[in-house]
């Protein structure tokens, strides 16, 4: 796959406190598969009315507000990656949201960290999270095939056995959203 660099970038924000190399790594991960210029931009703060204190963590919807503000015109997407345990309404914990419409989406290494004491694995987590939640921003659902990014991940069992790519058949439809999207 040859970058387009021509084209709005897909940009990657820390959200709250990262390590600088987790941010880059994703964006290099997301540059290799998804072939677009893919930039790193200045950090966004952590909405402090995001934290539930009941359940003691982080409402994704919120930080993809935050998102959405700071989102520019000339990006094609923004994902925000944090470190703090997320929830979505109904659900124990998320590993990621994502918001079509406004084009932004944010992940979580909170949870990816668990026995990841070997950095190769992850990186490789954070990645697989990181085009996951970005194919969500181009309108592709979760998939029937479990080895596809876009299956949906409930365990770190389920996230690891993800390729970091997606199936022929998402691989298609997010080529032709990304190519209409420019």
């Amino acid at each position: 796959m040859t970058l387009a660099t021509h084209a709005r970038p897909i940009v990657i924000a820390s959200v709250g406190r990262i390590e600088r190399r987790l941010v880059a790594w994703a964006a290099e991960d997301a540059r290799a598969v998804l072939g677009r210029d893919v930039v790193v931009a200045d950090g966004v703060p952590l909405p402090s009315h995001a934290f539930s204190r009941q359940r003691d963590q982080w409402r994704a919807a919120v930080i993809l507000d935050a998102l959405a503000d700071v989102k520019r015109a000339d990006w094609l997407r923004l994902l925000g990656i944090v470190d703090v345990d997320l929830y979505a309404p109904d659900l124990n914990f998320v590993f990621g949201e994502a918001d079509e419409r406004r084009g932004v989406a944010v992940f979580s290494t909170a949870r990816l960290r668990v026995g990841a004491e070997i950095t190769d694995r992850l990186r490789r987590r954070a990645a697989t999270e990181a085009i996951h939640e970005l194919g969500h921003t181009f309108g592709l659902r979760h998939c029937s095939r479990p080895n596809c990014v876009m299956w949906f991940s409930n365990t770190l069992t389920e996230t690891d056995r993800k390729d970091v790519r997606p199936c022929a058949e998402h691989a298609r439809e997010l080529a032709g959203a990304m190519e209409a999207s420019r």
